[in-house]
């Protein structure tokens, strides 16, 4: 099952309705599974199985290598968008392993190596900290007054959130995304939020490490 994180559901609606009917996929417009599994950023996933326990806790989950990685970097393209492909170069590729341990799993269940126990998805999950409950709290009522249409209020408890938990870029994009998409266009990716939130998804990428650490790769050993 896919979930797309977006306050706006007409953003993700599109890529609902592409799934239909085979796939089942749904809209949190509230991030609530932010809270429940610990996501904190897109794409990752969580595995559970019949039974509905967790059996890997959250972590970047693709299954197709990113054409981004092996696409030729134009020097006649704005700088932006030739820096932000150089860290995007950066970002590990763990696509076939993780389609492949997906696979294992399907066929062999709690038999397979990359089914955790409950212990061991404990010790991987990522803890909790005081900080990161009170950005969820501010991220929430930020949702509340921007569905109040007070959004300057919004924006005031979301710079919250981003300042106690920078890790969770589901935080980050989904409020640089409201700033800087225009009305009835499609999500804006480059989310250059500067006069807002003075800095852009680049800037921030460069601050946490770059590329390479933009998100939790997933941990395959058996």
């Amino acid at each position: 099952m896919t979930v797309a994180l977006d306050l706006d559901p007409d953003q993700a609606t599109p890529w609902i309705t592409k799934a239909e009917p085979t796939h089942p996929s749904l809209i949190d417009s509230t991030h609530v599974i932010n809270e429940l599994f610990g996501i904190r950023n897109v794409p990752m996933a969580v595995w559970i199985d019949e039974s509905g326990h967790l059996v890997r806790p959250a972590e970047a989950a693709s299954i197709e290598r990113s054409p981004f990685l092996d696409m030729d970097i134009d020097e006649s393209w704005p700088e932006r968008i030739q820096e932000s492909l150089v860290e995007i170069k950066k970002m590990p590729d763990s696509s076939a392993d993780y389609r492949a341990a997906i696979i294992d799993w399907v066929d062999n269940g709690a038999d397979s190596p990359f089914s955790l126990s409950a212990d061991e998805v404990v010790r991987r999950s990522a803890g909790r900290p005081a900080e990161h409950s009170a950005a969820a709290a501010c991220f929430e009522l930020g949702q509340h007054l921007h569905s109040l249409g007070n959004h300057d209020a919004a924006v005031d408890w979301w710079k919250q959130a981003h300042a106690l938990h920078p890790e969770n870029w589901t935080y980050k994009r989904q409020a640089w995304t409201i700033e800087t998409t225009p009305p009835g266009q499609p999500s804006d990716l480059q989310q250059v939020a500067t006069e807002t939130y003075g800095t852009t998804w680049l800037d921030d990428v460069r601050e946490a490490g770059g590329g390479a650490v933009y998100n939790t790769a997933p941990d395959l050993t058996a």
